[in-house]
């Protein structure tokens, strides 16, 4: 394709890696210092500026302009998410714009798939606010591409948010090829997946999506269940308790 960036084959000043000698194992148990959280974060915005720097460089082809937004998207989350590594504190944020990331990166992550066509609506009741949004974010982001790879046909994906008696109760509603029965009971497990190979890459899947959606939930004394719907399809229901923390519903206008 004319006008489309190369993938570089050899990088200058850089000595390929050698595999002919044989690997020497360490026996040092003293943790290295440089392996730090600070350290690792340090050197993963390395490698996102690299990467802005890359996207910056496509945006300048009228045709790369959607790939190039994305990556800055992306970009974007993964420095907030290492930010919030190193941070005491997380600020507020209304549930509707956790959502809207969270729907905008899952339509970046398909932005050059060539699967059928999915879309995304949301129903979100206003004045909902959370704490630690990147977090939920994370689960949001999570539960939405799970359900692209359940729809191999493609089809609606639903998240709604609404108060129901004192909490929030938020879901997301696809409308795939269900949850296998056998799967239910486990399903939050690390390392349980439904797939074998991610549709769209052709890669292994993780099986740690749902369990990561657990861990966060569970953490923040919610609660997450996963079932089949009667129509066709899953539906994975969050509740989260609002009476014991007023930061959950209050708004700007309340």
């Amino acid at each position: 394709m004319q006008g489309a960036p190369q993938r570089a084959t050899k990088h200058p000043g850089r000595k390929p890696a050698e595999h002919h000698h044989p690997a020497v194992r360490s026996t040092q148990t003293v943790p290295n210092p440089d392996l730090t959280l600070a350290c690792v974060v340090h050197d993963l915005n390395n490698v996102f500026q690299a990467l802005m720097v890359a996207a910056s460089a496509l945006s300048e082809q009228p045709q790369w302009h959607g790939v190039s937004a994305a990556i800055l998207r992306s970009v974007e989350r993964g420095q907030e998410i290492t930010a919030s590594l190193v941070m005491a504190g997380q600020p507020l944020a209304e549930l509707a714009v956790v959502v809207e990331n969270a729907i905008a990166l899952a339509k970046d992550s398909m932005l050059t798939g060539l699967g059928p066509a999915v879309h995304f609506t949301s129903e979100v009741e206003p004045g909902l606010v959370m704490p630690q949004a990147w977090a939920w974010e994370r689960v949001l982001i999570n539960l939405l591409t799970n359900a692209v790879h359940s729809m191999p046909t493609g089809g609606t994906v639903s998240v709604r948010a609404r108060r129901v008696e004192g909490r929030i109760e938020l879901t997301v509603a696809d409308e795939g090829t269900g949850i296998a029965p056998e799967l239910l009971p486990t399903i939050f497990e690390p390392h349980v997946s439904s797939r074998t190979k991610d549709r769209t890459a052709g890669q292994l899947t993780s099986g740690l999506g749902l369990h990561i959606v657990h861990t966060i939930v569970t953490a923040q004394n919610g609660d997450v269940r996963a079932a089949n719907r009667p129509e066709g399809g899953a539906e994975f229901t969050i509740t989260i308790p609002t009476s014991t923390d007023a930061r959950w519903t209050r708004s700007a206008g309340a």
